[in-house]
Order: structure tokens, then sequence, then C-alpha cells
């Protein structure tokens, strides 16, 4: 071997060891960069070298959750009212009959009207004789030719006799008995050529304007559903059509067969197209700004006892029991346990112990924009994938 083969043997040699010392310290480089991120990012591992656990934390804060309730029901009348007479005399006329709609001032029942207007009539005589009987005698008194008594008695008679003429205005309305609003008629319990008499029921109708949707909602829902709370009702006899209304009352009882309550949804129905019996869907809508968090961030959320790790000021996690109420849009309302601007954790609390001490997962997909420098490299990136695939089933379940 000549002197140039020889030195040319010797610089690929050296050139091959430089390779494979930059692969090597490449590989190193990358396996400890895998290291780094495995145990600051999973709980296990970083339990087992004595470092913080890796979690995502958030301040627990006010949120706009949006809920929509869904439930059937049938149209009621809003109001019930009961049509009694105030006089007795023989019914003329019973123009409605049961099922009519009435509007209001619309005839009701008619009753003979002749007695009355002859009291009245006699009502007004007397009192006008007992009017100018008065003024008479203030003439005499004041002339000093009648007494105190007798000013006083004629005062007495003139009020009574007032009196008797008022009744006896109000006894003549009341032979006409008229609807006071729009109404159906339910019942119908007296007849022409009937007698009534004083507090006779005899007719009841159902206010409809407005109308009420009586729907039951599921009881699970209770604690969602409150007065004033927007509603969307569609009904099958108008398809594509929706009406709007109103919660107006909540009903007190459960029922123990369907375990549902009822909600009473008032809406306008100035032109009468919702009449009783007619059935639909409504939709009760709910926009709340309420103290929330992700609803991962919970333990046991569907139990008895549903808790969430709190972080104090020394990165201390403490497990804290709190009362959920509404779940919407991937949040749980809480509305016990915390205060607004505490830190809960929301990811990695599946490896937490009470009193561990955490670190923020900065390798985290929700932290992706704030990586950085710190991004883990391809052969890291690979490694932990196939790790945490095979080896973390609880990251997978949060």
């Amino acid at each position: 071997m000549s002197i140039a083969q020889w030195r040319n043997a010797a610089w690929e040699k050296r050139y091959e060891l430089l390779i494979g010392l930059v692969l090597g310290v490449v590989v190193f480089f990358e396996l400890a960069r895998l290291v780094v991120y495995l145990v600051h990012s999973d709980g296990s591992k970083a339990r087992i070298v004595g470092l913080p656990i890796p979690v995502q934390i958030l301040p627990v804060s006010f949120h706009q959750l949006h809920e929509s309730i869904g439930a059937s029901g049938a149209i009621e009348p809003s109001v019930y009212t009961i049509v009694t007479a105030k006089v007795n005399g023989r019914v003329l006329d019973v123009p409605v009959d049961l099922g009519h709609m009435v509007k209001p001032g619309s005839l009701l029942v008619r009753v003979d009207d002749t007695l009355y207007r002859a009291r009245l009539k006699f009502a007004n005589e007397s009192y006008e004789h007992a009017a100018h009987q008065l003024e008479r005698i203030e003439r005499l008194y004041k002339d000093q030719l009648a007494s105190i008594v007798q000013l006083e008695a004629a005062q007495a008679s003139k009020a009574q006799a007032y009196q008797t003429l008022v009744s006896a205005q109000i006894n003549l309305a009341n032979t006409t008995i008229r609807s006071p609003a729009d109404a159906v008629v339910l019942e119908r319990a007296i007849n022409p050529g009937q007698f009534t008499h004083t507090d006779q029921v005899l007719i009841e109708l159902g206010i409809i304007q407005p109308a009420m949707m009586v729907v039951g909602v599921d009881e699970d829902k209770l604690g969602s559903v409150y007065m004033g709370m927007s509603a969307v009702v569609g009904m099958d006899a108008y398809p594509g059509e929706s009406f709007t209304g109103e919660v107006t009352k909540i009903g007190a009882e459960v029922s123990p067969v369907t375990r549902t309550f009822n909600v009473f949804v008032k809406m306008s129905n100035r032109d009468w197209r919702l009449k009783p019996g007619l059935t639909g869907y409504v939709r009760l809508d709910s926009t709340r700004n309420v103290l929330a968090v992700p609803s991962v961030a919970l333990m046991n959320p569907v139990g008895d006892r549903v808790s969430a790790f709190i972080v104090d000021d020394k990165r201390k996690v403490h497990l804290r029991e709190v009362r959920r109420g509404l779940i919407a849009d991937g949040y749980t309302e809480l509305l016990d346990g915390v205060k607004p601007g505490e830190q809960i954790v929301t990811v990695g609390q599946l490896q937490l112990r009470d009193n561990d001490v955490i670190s923020e997962n900065h390798f985290g997909p929700w932290n992706a924009a704030n990586r950085g420098a710190r991004r883990p490299g391809m052969l890291a990136r690979y490694w932990s994938t196939l790790w945490h695939q095979n080896n973390s089933p609880s990251l997978a379940h949060q």
C-alpha cells in the first residue's frame, strides 16, 4: 500500500468515526429530551423521579352557559273563571254553548229586567224626593223654623235613598252578564226559561288570551327551569311556524308515574289560533353567567360526592368536594365549594393524590402555542406517542 492510499484510508476512518460520534450525540440528545418530556408530561414517571406532577390548571371563572330543554304538552286556558248569578229572575237568553269562543263584552246570559227597571225608577224618584226634603229642611233650619233633629233626619233619609238607588242600578246591570275577556265556554249550567238565584253557577269560562302551554319536564331539569325563562313553541297544527312565550308557573309536584313536573308557558293569543287541546313541543332556552369549570376537571361527576383538585399558593393540590349545577357547552356550573380565581386541575387529576406538588405541563396539546423551544424532537415525539398509546389509558379517558 502506497503512502497516498494509506492516508486516504486513514481519512476515511476518521470521517466514519466523526459521523458515528455526531450520530451518537444526536441520539443521546434526543433520548435525553425524551426522558425530560416523559417526566414533565406523565405523572407516573414524574412521581418515580420525585418531580412535581405535571397537570393542566385553569382559574375558576364566570362563563355564559346556554341550555335548551325540550318537552311536549298541550294548550290550556291561562285562567278559569266561574260566572255566577247576582240577581234572582227568569233567564231570557243564553246565546253561548259549550266550546264557544267569546270576546270581551260578549253576551253570556240575559235575565228578565222588568222588575229591576221598575225598582230603579222607584229608587230614583225616592232619592229625588229625599233630596228636595233635605233642601227644604235646610232652609227652615237656617230661618230657625226647624230643629237640628229634623235636619239630621232629612240628611239620613237622603243617604238611605241614595244607597237604595245605587243598589237598584247594580241589580239592573247584573241582569245582563257579559264575558270579561277572550275565553272559551267550558261549562253551561243554565238555560232560557229557568230561574236564577243569587250566587248560582251559570257558566264556566277558560281565559285563552293569553293562552297557556302546559308541558311535562323531566325531573332532572328541575334546577334548570326558572320563572321568566324564555320558550319557543312549535305546534303540529302549524308546521314550520313557531310561537314565543315565557315560564310563568312551575308545578310543585313531580309525577310518580312519569317522573316529570309541569311547567306553564304563557303565550299571546290575540288571533285565537291557539285553541285549548292543541299539542306541541316546547324548547326552553336559558343563557346564564355562572361560575363554571370544564366538566373534565370534576372527579366522580355523576355521583353523590363530586370533587375536584384545587391548587394552593404553594403549588400543592387538595381534593375538595363541590356542588354542581347546570352542565352545558362542556362546562359545569359550580354552586358551592370553590371561589372565583382559584386554580383547578383540569387534566392529569387521575394521577394525583391529596397534597401532591404539581407543575404545569407545557408539553400538553392545550399549550401548543406556548411550547416554542420546549417542543420535543422527532424521536421524542415518536416514542412519547407510542408510550402514551400503550401505557396511559387514564389520559385517554380524559
